[in-house]
Formats: C-alpha cells, structure tokens, sequence
C-alpha cells in the first residue's frame, strides 16, 4: 500500500492506497483524493476510491434508487465512524459503495469504495483494509449519526 498525507483545512488526513491506484491530479471541491483500480475487473467498472472532507451542511442527500444493504456504527483508530454499504446503478452497471463516514464538529470525512456488483467480493476486504488506515487529526471526535441523518 501506499501512504497519502493531506491537509484540509485544520484536518490532516492520511491513508493508505493500493499500490499503482492511479489518483486524479483535480478531483474537485471537497475531495481529498480520488483513485482507480490500474485493472478493469470482469464486472466492467473500474473500481475507484474516494476521501472527501466537507462541511456537513455539504454531505449529500440520499439519492434516488440508492438501496442501503447494510448500516452500523463502528470505531476505527480511535474514532466513532458510521459504516454503509448501499448498492445502486451507475450507468447499466449494478455497483456497491461501502462508505465511512467520521464527523468532526461541524464538518465531515467520507472515504467510500465503488465496484460493480459482480466484483464486490474481489473487493470488499480491500475496501474495508484502506478505511482501518485512515487516520484523522485536528479536531476532536463528534459523534457518530447526526439525528436521523442518512448519508
């Protein structure tokens, strides 16, 4: 794996990516960093992970035909952290995104890992070995669900 450092903010972040995951130079308001799979898997969609850290205000609403498969509230390095995994479509392809989300006061980081759905299973763990790396510093914990929040 490959170690990424950033600050955002008063937030440093850090995280561990798979080795050769090519990372966008510009990935766009609020996204930390973005990587792809160097592989296009048997399910046809590049699997690709995403750290965002934004404002709460900002986290999206739930979209339309996002089917929540699993949901809980974990800790990782020390930290209260929401855990998803919601399947939906991108394009013609059926996807699975698991998703972290930590609060911090009033702001948000989201790291999250979409694959097809064929491809979860080749997937899953490693998803799941990147989200244990992120470490988070700068403010203290908020809790973990804002009330009645889904993400």
């Amino acid at each position: 794996m490959t170690v990424l450092h950033r600050t955002v903010a008063d937030i440093d972040l850090s995280l561990c990516l798979p080795h050769r995951w090519a990372t966008l130079r510009d990935p766009g308001p609020g996204v930390v960093v973005a990587a792809r799979s160097p592989v296009v898997p048997r399910g046809g969609f590049v699997p690709e992970i995403v750290l965002r850290a934004v404002a709460l205000d900002d986290l999206a609403p739930p979209v339309a035909g996002l089917d929540v498969e699993d949901a809980e509230d974990l800790e990782l390095s020390g930290r209260p952290v929401r855990y998803e995994r919601l399947g939906h479509r991108t394009g013609s392809t059926d996807v699975v995104t698991e998703r972290w989300t930590w609060l911090l006061d009033d702001r948000a980081v989201v790291l999250a890992g979409t694959v097809a759905r064929a491809d979860y299973p080749d997937y899953c763990e490693l998803f799941e070995e990147v989200a244990a790396t992120v470490e988070i510093s700068g403010d203290a914990p908020g809790p973990a669900l804002l009330a009645g929040a889904r993400w």
